[in-house]
């Protein structure tokens, strides 16, 4: 069973180095309760913190969300948030990030269960491996059939890591390095804000991939208001992502380089959110329904286009990679990821006792020996 921080596991035991966080909006409390109680199950020794941010405007005060919460699995240390202010999936991931407050976090889907050695998983991987996301594998509900990562998807298959995107689902890493490559992008409100996290990620030098043979996820896919499934508006949300991802990462062009690009675009997600046939009116009235937010947000746009373009790796969106590219980003990573490797997995005991109040602890300590031991011989 997992071990999760108690109110009383501050004396003398280690911190926690890990947060699962978990963003949810009312109508899937079936669907975080069954999330929490497999949290609830994990195989694991190792203290950890649970935040859960409610994600949606609300007339119920912070705490009896909180209360009504914490009840689904009072065994676990859970922490609410009510995000009211800016209630989009962007919006809720930003402060997953600014609460967390451990070296590591993984942000998991709240229609999920976990399964196996997750955090074991994770953790031996971000210890062996200068990665800067780890997914894992998550199976259609209650069978053995692969939904993600697709084994279709490009990709790189090298030393027990699959090197590509880690698309959503539960997304784990280092929080420092989440938080000093920019956070979650603003523009990415309802769609795409792992896809193009992912791939400033990787611009950066840092690779992102799946381990495949431990633990794992369930996705159950019938959960409400799924933004790439059944959200009403997901159209729009979709044409957004796309035509943001293109101006900040000089993608406009269509040649070589970003062919992978606009090939997705059009065979994959213009069709899931449009339809399998999309309408070439229903797409223009949607540019142009567009087009007076792209003109607000479009020096803010220029802007991040300018940083990207400082970005060390200039991979474009959903630019398939070779073998050679990623040992390439390795060996770049292996520096950059240190610092934060040896800030998560530093001994994390409590320090041995010095100055006065521990030379006194320690005096009481061997008096208490001498006592014990005289009592035994008697």
């Amino acid at each position: 069973m997992a071990r999760a921080l108690t109110g009383n596991d501050n004396d003398g035991a280690a911190s926690p180095r890990w947060t699962f966080t978990l963003l949810t909006i009312p109508s899937r409390v079936e669907y975080l309760g069954r999330l929490l109680q497999s949290l609830a199950a994990l195989p694991s020794k190792q203290p950890f913190e649970i935040v859960i941010v409610h994600n949606a405007a609300t007339a119920e005060e912070p705490l009896a969300v909180e209360r009504r919460i914490r009840a689904m699995a009072p065994s676990l240390p859970v922490r609410v948030y009510v995000n009211s202010t800016d209630p989009t999936i962007g919006g809720g991931r930003r402060v997953q990030l600014s609460v967390c407050r451990t070296p590591l976090v993984a942000f998991i889907d709240d229609d999920l269960t976990l399964h196996g050695d997750v955090l074991g998983a994770l953790e031996d991987t971000l210890r062996t491996h200068p990665v800067g996301i780890v997914g894992l594998p998550s199976l259609e509900e209650d069978t053995d059939t692969r939904f993600k990562p697709r084994d279709s998807t490009p990709h790189v298959d090298l030393d027990g890591i699959r090197y590509m995107p880690v698309q959503g689902m539960l997304v784990a890493g280092y929080r420092r390095l989440f938080a000093d490559i920019g956070g979650f992008n603003p523009r990415r409100q309802f769609w795409g804000e792992w896809t193009e996290f992912n791939l400033r990620m990787w611009r950066h030098g840092v690779p992102t991939g799946y381990v495949l043979d431990r633990g794992y996820l369930r996705h159950w896919h019938k959960a409400p208001e799924s933004p790439t499934r059944n959200m009403s508006g997901r159209e729009q949300h979709v044409l957004w992502g796309l035509m943001c991802t293109a101006l900040e990462y000089d993608a406009v062009s269509i040649n070589e380089a970003t062919d992978a690009f606009w090939r997705l675009a059009q065979d994959r997600y213009l069709q899931y959110s449009f339809g399998e046939q999309p309408s070439p009116k229903l797409l223009l009235a949607s540019v142009l329904e567009l087009m007076p937010r792209l003109s607000r947000e479009f020096p803010a746009i220029h802007a991040f286009a300018a940083e990207a373009q400082r970005h060390p790796f200039r991979f474009k969106p959903f630019e398939p990679l070779d073998e050679t590219q990623v040992r390439t980003v390795l060996a770049h990573a292996e520096l950059a990821i240190t610092a934060y490797r040896d800030s998560a997995f530093v001994d994390n005991r409590p320090a041995p006792m010095t100055g006065r109040t521990g030379w006194l602890q320690r005096i009481g300590k061997a008096m208490f020996s001498r006592v014990a031991k005289r009592q035994t011989a008697a």
